[in-house]
């Protein structure tokens, strides 16, 4: 249930760190390669109160999209998910899906905080050769789901803001 295209790219992007080759090397190496400047937030989070446990992800791309799911009592007839225009919008997270037939409301802040740490990954993925740099830098939150008089506050983990230019090869044309 919780194995979906945000959730992969979360997963991506979370495994970034180390150093190696930097984009414009890559770049350099083939001409062909696509850069793209991608930023946004990462925030998978959990939470149980009154009986009921919460599973949140909170995805958000300035490049492609935003994504948000929300999976109660890990049940899939009470799991939902969306792409909202925005998430995070000064320091302040609203957002929602319906499930049910009733609104599971996610609010509350999420501010940078601490130094940046810097990330590259290399991998190959639908016939690209995916180079990423740049830095993570890390989330304070204080975020709660409410569902059906219910309030649940999340502990989230990762929780980041993300900066990184992405450089794909096609690998398939070689």
């Amino acid at each position: 249930m919780r194995t979906t295209p945000a959730f992969a790219a979360l997963a991506a992007t979370t495994a970034l760190i180390g150093l190696g080759t930097t984009t414009a090397e890559a770049r350099v190496d083939n001409p062909r390669a696509e850069v793209v400047k991608e930023k946004g937030i990462v925030l998978e989070c959990t939470g149980k109160a009154d009986g009921l446990a919460a599973y949140v992800n909170l995805y958000e791309n300035d490049t492609y999209s935003n994504y948000v799911q929300v999976i109660l009592a890990d049940d899939p007839e009470l799991a939902n998910s969306r792409e909202p225009a925005d998430i995070l919008d000064a320091g302040q997270v609203r957002t929602g899906v319906r499930i049910a037939g009733k609104q599971a409301r996610v609010r509350g802040t999420a501010t940078r905080v601490g130094p940046k740490k810097h990330v590259h990954e290399e991998y190959d993925d639908a016939g690209q050769h995916i180079v990423a740099d740049g830095f993570h830098r890390r989330l304070a939150y204080d975020l709660v789901l409410r569902y059906d008089g219910i309030t649940v506050p999340l502990e989230c983990a990762p929780a980041f803001y993300y900066s990184l230019n992405v450089t794909k090869t096609d690998t398939t044309g070689e």
